[in-house]
């Protein structure tokens, strides 16, 4: 079985998917040998022509610049520089629309050209068979190399021998319609294409080297084989005809029609063993490292029916396109558009303000015959077209729903970014809608997106770093005091002869077996809150309890007191009842007389009253005196019975013992229980208040008989001594009572 780079060199192509063939449109521009571009009158250089970031600008408005000077630097591997293309002033440094199809502001500098075309001084060709491979992708990266046949990729980062590399591929398939920039670039200079790839061969030393080339152009086919056998070269360099199909020209189309090799998802030629450049890119290379000459200019295309003849130049990198249209007398009322790029992957520009780029390898002026009308997109039919002719097997129908939805997490599952923005699907769409366009722009929101998130998993891992450090200094810090109190403790146990930590905590547990330990010795089993707790119980126990009280003794039966009392409180009611006037004190407890006082009182207060309001005239106010006032309401009579009841209660307090000393006079006994004094004291508040409600009927009914003599009524102010009179009195009463 024959090995795979036998099967290259026996002529062997493989396949890929999708794909289309629409008409070519190259010999329009293939007639006239390349023409140089005349310098024009400023120059709108962009820091940023590569993937990548930009460099950092190094020059200042004002400064005068030389050919070839750089007018950025970095340190970046990821970052190439950009140069003076010629001589002249740099007006300002600002923003300017972008030359892509998202025309977002970009960093650019303005170069007024002197027209002198002064250059840096020259410098040796460098030998590059006697330099490393890593000097030599400095030399590449100085001189500001970038793809020049897709999205510019920095060329010095691929170039690394740190892996063995097995195919070395040249790209020369220049597949798309209108352009042949590549096409005369071969024509005219394969030499130099040549020694670039010698160079390339020198750095990454690979097995074989395939120049992939279409077969619609034999004329550069013939000059390169030529410059082979020139070179005696031609085991080690094969010049490939492919079929003509669109996308040749795409990188994992190319790799997998040469070598048979699918790149997936993710991976890099490289980690499969290939390296893939551009012919232009290879002619850069040359220039860099032969010429020493950075990259200041490129071959473009300028084609369309509005140029009177289509031709390729080599203009310089930041001319505007608005000096190419006119110095080669593009009629721009007769185009239908400008289009920066090829018609399959280029894009519309908004106008003629934008500038030349290194990638940039055709202007495109068609007329309105020569294109397809540009019209209102129609609505997605679902037709599955772009599906078919997509060379990467992507789902270009669902790209575009998502697209238009701006959903990123979408597009990255359906895989956005491998598109290769062929523009085969918006070949074949019947509704055109601007597929390519679309994921163009969304491209950007992805890019912006990615962008942000990882930023935010630097700050994350940046916080968590900083709490791991954190915690690691409050670690040491512990450690640190540990070991200074533990210095402390050895010290002092060397001076004392005792640990005092140790001490310290038999000092706290002797002060703990202190407090626990009770007055009789015991050691308490609870705790100090239960100890709190216990005291508490045993003050209130205290205050409910009588001095007289005997530990440790069961309470006497009290019934025989308490009947001997009901019995001498019945008698007395008996003998008030007989009397019919004021009752007369009797020697019973200091609370029932406080009772009594405040009835007494109320009643009072009330025949007072009555008998302001009533009765104005002195002799009618002492008729009253003596028979007693008139009644009061119902209302009053709940308030008098609550005011004698808290009396009565505030006397209880102030001598709870009177009752009990009087009651055991004879014969010792011990205190009433609590409960039964409650309830006596409530039978007692029940009586009074029934008494009161008795007298005050009583009352009533002898007002009366006096309200049917008329009499003058007092004054306010006679009524209001009268009431202080029967206040003192009652007042009075009481004391004598409480005595």
């Amino acid at each position: 079985m024959m090995s795979l780079i036998e099967q290259i060199k026996n002529g062997k192509l493989w396949r890929y998917l999708g794909g289309v063939h629409p008409k070519e449109n190259k010999t329009q521009s293939t007639s006239l040998a390349i023409t140089t571009a005349s310098i024009p009158k400023h120059l709108i250089i962009p820091v940023k022509q590569h993937i990548g970031q930009g460099g950092q600008v190094i020059v200042a408005s004002g400064d005068r610049v030389l050919k070839g000077q750089p007018l950025t630097a970095s340190d970046s591997f990821m970052t190439v520089p950009v140069h003076a293309p010629t001589s002249g002033t740099i007006e300002h440094i600002a923003q300017y629309p972008s030359t892509h199809p998202s025309v977002t502001p970009a960093i650019a500098i303005k170069l007024v050209c002197d027209q002198e075309d002064q250059a840096i001084p020259p410098q040796p060709a460098l030998d590059y068979k006697q330099l490393s491979t890593s000097e030599l992708q400095q030399h590449i990266s100085q001189a500001g190399v970038a793809g020049m046949g897709g999205a510019g990729f920095p060329t010095a980062v691929k170039l690394n021998d740190r892996q063995p590399i097995e195919f070395l591929l040249i790209n020369a398939a220049e597949c798309e319609p209108y352009i042949t920039s590549d096409d005369v670039l071969m024509r005219e200079r394969a030499d130099d294409i040549i020694q670039g790839i010698e160079i390339l061969r020198h750095m990454i030393k690979p097995t074989l080297c395939v120049i992939g080339i279409e077969d619609n152009k034999p004329d550069a086919a013939q000059a390169l084989e030529t410059a082979i056998k020139t070179l005696n070269l031609s085991d080690d360099i094969i010049v490939r005809k492919v079929p003509t199909k669109y996308p040749n020209g795409g990188e994992k189309q190319l790799i997998q029609m040469l070598t048979g090799k699918e790149i997936s998802k993710g991976q890099i030629p490289a980690q499969s063993g290939i390296v893939m450049q551009n012919v232009g890119t290879v002619y850069a290379v040359k220039q860099a490292i032969i010429d020493r000459q950075p990259l200041l200019s490129r071959i473009v295309t300028l084609t369309g029916k509005a140029f009177p003849q289509p031709r390729n130049v080599q203009a310089l990198i930041g001319t505007p396109i608005s000096a190419l249209l006119s110095e080669f007398e593009c009629d721009e009322t007769k185009a239908a558009a400008i289009i920066y790029g090829g018609p399959m992957m280029g894009f519309t520009l908004p106008h003629t303000q934008f500038s030349l780029t290194k990638t940039g390898n055709c202007i495109l002026t068609p007329v309105k015959d020569e294109i397809p009308q540009v019209r209102e997109a129609d609505a997605c039919i679902r037709c599955g077209e772009c599906s078919e002719v997509c060379p990467v097997d992507l789902l270009p129908q669902q790209l575009h729903w998502y697209s238009q939805a701006k959903d990123v997490k979408k597009l990255n599952d359906y895989n956005l970014m491998d598109c290769i923005e062929c523009g085969a699907c918006s070949y074949v769409c019947p509704s055109q809608i601007p597929l390519v366009h679309q994921y163009r722009i969304a491209k950007v929101e992805v890019r912006a997106n990615d962008a942000e998130l990882a930023a935010a998993a630097i700050a994350k891992e940046r916080f968590e770093k900083r709490n791991e450090r954190l915690a690691l200094e409050k670690a040491q810090r512990e450690q640190r005091q540990k070991e200074a109190a533990e210095k402390r403790r050895a010290a002092a146990t060397a001076t004392t002869g005792e640990d005092p930590v140790k001490a310290a905590m038999d000092r706290i547990k002797k002060s703990k077996a202190a407090e626990q330990t009770p007055a009789n010795g015991q050691v308490s089993k609870g705790s100090a809150v239960a100890d709190a707790i216990a005291r508490a119980k045993a003050k209130k126990a205290a205050a409910a309890s009588t001095d007289t009280a005997v530990p440790d003794t069961p309470l006497p039966n009290n019934a025989a007191v308490i009947a001997e009392r009901k019995a001498r409180k019945a008698a007395a009611k008996a003998k008030r009842e007989a009397e019919g006037s004021e009752p007369v004190p009797t020697a019973t407890s200091p609370a029932i007389e406080a009772k009594k006082a405040a009835v007494a009182e109320a009643i009072a207060r009330a025949k007072a009253k009555k008998a302001a309001a009533q009765s104005p005239q002195s002799e009618t106010t002492e008729t009253a005196t003596d028979t007693s006032a008139p009644a009061i309401d119902a209302k009053k009579a709940a308030v008098a019975a609550a005011i004698a009841r808290a009396k009565a209660k505030k006397a209880a307090a102030q001598s709870p013992q009177s009752e009990a000393t009087e009651t055991a006079t004879d014969t010792p006994a011990p205190a009433i229980d609590v409960k039964k004094a409650a309830v006596a004291a409530a039978i007692a508040r029940a009586k009074a208040k029934k008494a009161a409600v008795k007298e005050t009927q009583s009352t009533q009914e002898k007002t009366t008989e006096v309200a049917d003599s008329a009499a003058p009524a007092v004054d306010n102010k006679k009524a209001a001594i009268a009431a202080a009179i029967a206040k003192a009195k009652a007042k009075k009463l009481a004391q004598l009572g409480d005595k």
